[in-house]
């Protein structure tokens, strides 16, 4: 009887139907063809555990069926290898007055060097998902971008003019940036719709270490060693990495066979992409990704005016030194990593229930009820985070709201993501960049405004302004979830004619 439930199952694994309106892409198992009745106590089983018995499933094509040893280790290096790209860019921090002064340059140069590194880390993933989407192959962006970056870090040591290092800093974020939309693109290709947002929690706690950790690594170094030995240590810390996904990290991009591609214009989804940087760009054609980015964007403008004047603000008015606004950060950082992970087992967890209430079908847009609560608290952390520091409260008060507001955005931040990726299978890289690209393109404009906007109407009310046009997105985010499934039904239909 087993050998024949299990004989059913891999049948049911080995039909791939042309039906393109799925309602949940990931729960079928080549994200093909709708649920049919023969499969739900497949699916039953899928929306159930996180680990499909390997005794029971056997596709070792499908790195979705890879061991959860092999998965859990891949994560780890992703998630590690993640910790670059804001380590980079925060670690220098500390260091733009010695910068500034090695140098014999301007302040407006030397700041540059953390301008130019965010928005090249916004726009070169677009390279990279393209090339990773239409090549079918994550490991050799790993490997190509680790390379260019580590030959840019070498040469910023190296660097004795002020346009060579903002030349190599541009060079040292193209590579960097490759693993903030690749490493997306691999947990689409390793875990199951139902997994990801626990994935995505982990995932990102790389990134957001690295930015915590940053600025206070910074600091030691320049004061005991040097603003350059900076990039001695990044350049040895990233060739380590480097290593490491050479020996271990294997392909994980496994093409869809039959799944109607929203970027192709023939049905023929075997048929190879050419390469093309920009087509991620086309993405934003369709609403349920546009109106995605619009809450994005705006909520990061958010972050980084408060990135951006924190310092002035807790030094003007609680008059503490640099040195402690950099422990004042781990509040906001701490934020970060607790909401990371409750945020992907929320988001998780979500998803589960509406299935539950949907005769155990789900669709991507059912993940996007997980962040009602935390787009709430994000507005009432910021306005009263402004309202603390302009009333002059006591210190205690703003930082606690650093730390609600943190946990709150990346609560947010890992089920959005993680809708994308649900919501453009075959292109889940692509959607990631174009993800990157606007947020890191809102938070280098808003970090060069920041202080003008805040001379201009004070602390208080500039958060207060802010707040109130990121309601526009939390607009855009419910029309996403009860219309997204109709869009992207709409979108299948199309190419099927």
């Amino acid at each position: 009887m087993e050998k024949q439930n299990n004989t059913n199952i891999r049948s049911s694994i080995s039909t791939n139907n042309d039906e393109s309106n799925t309602n949940d892409i990931e729960l079928t198992l080549h994200n093909s063809n709708n649920i049919e009745k023969d499969d739900k106590k497949l699916a039953d089983q899928l929306s159930v555990n996180s680990e499909i018995p390997k005794e029971t499933i056997k596709v070792p094509n499908d790195p979705k069926y890879w061991p959860r040893k092999k998965k859990n280790f891949i994560l780890f290096i992703i998630s590690l290898a993640g910790m670059v790209a804001p380590l980079s860019s925060t670690i220098f921090y500390p260091s733009i007055t010695n910068i500034e002064n090695d140098l014999k340059t301007s302040r407006v140069l030397a700041n540059g060097i953390i301008g130019v590194n965010i928005f090249f880390m916004g726009v070169a993933p677009l390279g990279w998902a393209a090339y990773s989407d239409a090549f079918y192959t994550r490991r050799n962006v790993y490997l190509a971008s680790f390379i260019i970056y580590i030959i840019g870090t070498v040469i910023c040591g190296l660097s004795n003019s002020i346009w060579l290092l903002l030349a190599m800093r541009l060079v040292q974020a193209c590579g960097a940036s490759a693993v903030l939309s690749i490493g997306a693109g691999t947990i689409g290709d390793i875990f199951h719709s139902f997994e990801r947002g626990q994935a995505y929690g982990i995932f990102y706690l790389g990134p957001l270490v690295g930015s915590v950790i940053g600025p206070l690594i910074g600091g030691y170094i320049t004061d005991y060693l040097g603003w350059r030995w900076i990039l001695w240590i990044l350049a040895v810390t990233e060739g380590l990495i480097l290593i490491l996904i050479f020996f271990a990290l294997p392909e994980t991009f496994a093409p869809p066979t039959n799944l109607p591609n929203p970027n192709n214009t023939t049905l023929n989804s075997r048929h190879r992409k050419r390469f093309d940087p920009t087509s991620p760009l086309r993405l934003l054609k369709y609403p349920n990704m546009l109106l995605v980015i619009v809450y994005i964007s705006i909520t990061y403008a958010i972050i980084y005016i408060q990135n951006t004047l924190a310092e002035l603000s807790f030094t003007d008015i609680y008059h503490v030194s640099a040195s402690t606004v950099g422990l004042i950060f781990l509040a906001q950082g701490t934020g970060y990593m607790i909401g990371s992970v409750i945020g992907g087992k929320w988001s998780d967890y979500v998803l589960m229930k509406a299935k539950k209430r949907n005769n155990g079908v789900g669709y991507p847009e059912m993940r996007l009820h997980s962040v009602w609560i935390g787009c709430f608290f994000i507005s009432v952390s910021y306005i009263c985070y402004g309202w603390f520091l302009e009333a002059r409260l006591h210190i205690a008060l703003p930082i606690i709201a650093m730390f609600t507001g943190a946990f709150s955005f990346v609560a947010v931040l890992n089920s959005v993501s993680t809708y994308l990726v649900d919501a453009f299978p075959g292109r889940s890289a692509s959607a990631v960049a174009i993800n990157n690209l606007t947020r890191s393109s809102a938070a280098a404009l808003f970090t060069f405004i920041s202080v003008p906007f805040e001379e201009a109407v004070g602390i208080g009310l500039i958060y207060t302004i802010m707040i109130c046009v990121s309601f526009i997105g939390v607009v855009c985010l419910f029309v996403v979830s009860y219309k997204g499934k109709y869009w992207r039904e709409k979108i299948n239909s199309r190419i099927d004619e």
